[in-house]
């Protein structure tokens, strides 16, 4: 009886599942690539906005202390800067415990009159209350010091991320991007785990592999730095999906011991309007919360837009920034007692949630820490449409000059066949 030779198996290509993995990732890259790009440039940029606003302020933030001068009050302050800068309208102050910090003003460019008209135009610039800016006056004399426009800088920068300057349709592109970034990045893992682990696999899965062409390093850098940004990117992706869309949120909300409707809910404990009522001045706030909070070194306190209000949005801690909190509390208080408004715990938590969730997406988990390793993770995620994109563009392009190169031998066949009949 002979024995049946049997053939050497032959390398097996990819599977089905990573053939479509393949061709959803392609894809779905190609037609997200320029928003995905935007969205996550926008938000790393926006990781340090802190630190940069700072920066821009300069030597505005700081005044030589008068010897046993008194500062003056938050209303002398605020007055002096509308007659100094007329044609903008303040809306939350910053003041320090440090003697020689200056009072910072958040303000917006006013909306022009129409004449004849009661309502004023639709104001200028990209925020719904105009161009905002941050201006400096000495806590001693009401003289402006200095301004920047990096508050504006980072209101485009956070709209661009978050609705792409465009609105509703903008939000709308922007989730679904985001929902699409999530896909591309299970699906990177697909493509990226091996069929096999060998020493081999895993020195391409976890290494960039050195002395090779930028081709072959691009490729790596895809790969690699993809996978070990992986779950911070899935992570960051979910919380802004959670910011993104109001079904989410509400979601978060209920598995968190939160609720959907605290604003409405919040109404019912805030007090009423009293014209007979007296309200607290702005400094009375600022001594009664540095003395609950001793540890704090900066107040904030936004500035309502009518009598009529009620609740007083304030701010103690060692360190407040744009969006920013360090070692402190925010708070709702009552403009007439200047007291915390006890809202119930639902709504407590609502805030609590809404919060730790923007934290996470930011980076400001951690402190310095966890802002440097979130804008590392966004300079990667930012680099995957452009890598992946050069994988693709430089495949076509070897796929077309094999093409050409076969074709050319072709003809070479044939011209030379017909060389031999003639």
């Amino acid at each position: 009886m002979e024995n049946k030779k049997t053939n050497p198996k032959k390398k097996q290509g990819k599977s089905l599942t990573k053939r479509i993995t393949g061709w959803l990732h392609l894809w779905l890259g190609l037609v997200s690539g320029i928003i995905v790009l935007t969205v996550t440039l926008s938000g790393t940029v926006f990781v340090f906005c802190d630190e940069i606003i700072d920066l821009c302020g300069g030597s505005a933030k700081y005044v030589q202390a008068p010897a046993n001068a008194k500062k003056m009050s938050p209303e002398q302050l605020l007055a002096q800067f509308h007659q100094q800068v007329p044609d903008r309208k303040a809306f939350y102050f910053d003041t320090y415990k440090e003697a020689d910090r200056t009072f910072r003003v958040a303000s917006a460019t006013k909306p022009p009159k129409e004449k004849n008209a009661d309502k004023a135009a639709k104001p200028k610039g990209r925020g719904p209350r105009g161009v905002f800016a941050y201006h400096y006056l000495d806590p001693y004399t009401g003289k402006v010091m200095g301004s920047t426009k990096s508050y504006e800088f980072f209101y485009v920068v956070a709209h661009i991320h978050a609705q792409l300057l465009a609105g509703k349709f903008g939000k709308t592109v922007v989730g679904v991007a985001s929902i699409i970034f999530f896909v591309q990045l299970i699906g990177g893992l697909i493509l990226w785990w091996p069929k096999k682990w060998n020493k081999t696999t895993r020195t391409t899965a976890f290494k960039i592999k050195s002395g090779t062409k930028w081709r072959r390093k691009n490729y790596d850098f895809h790969n690699v730095f993809g996978f070990y940004s992986l779950l911070p990117a899935v992570f960051i992706t979910i919380t802004g999906l959670i910011m993104a869309y109001k079904v989410l949120t509400d979601l978060t909300q209920q598995a968190f011991g939160g609720v959907a409707d605290a604003h409405e809910i919040a109404e019912k404990y805030e007090p009423k309007f009293d014209p007979n009522k007296k309200a607290l001045s702005y400094t009375d706030f600022v001594n009664k919360k540095f003395s609950e909070f001793p540890e704090a070194k900066q107040f904030r306190m936004s500035i309502p837009r009518n009598d009529s209000a009620t609740v007083y949005h304030v701010v103690a801690a060692k360190f407040i920034g744009l969006k920013s909190l360090e070692g402190g509390k925010t708070m709702e208080a009552n403009k007439y007692t200047g007291n915390e408004i006890n809202y119930p715990k639902e709504v407590q938590m609502h805030e609590i949630i809404e919060h730790m969730n923007f934290d996470l997406h930011v980076g400001y988990w951690g402190g310095m820490f966890g802002k440097i390793f979130t804008f590392v993770i966004g300079i990667i995620c930012t680099s995957l449409p452009v890598t992946g994109f050069l994988i693709w563009w430089g495949r076509r392009n070897k796929s077309t000059k094999k093409g050409k190169e076969i074709n050319n031998i072709h003809q070479h066949r044939k011209e030379s066949h017909h060389e031999q009949l003639v």
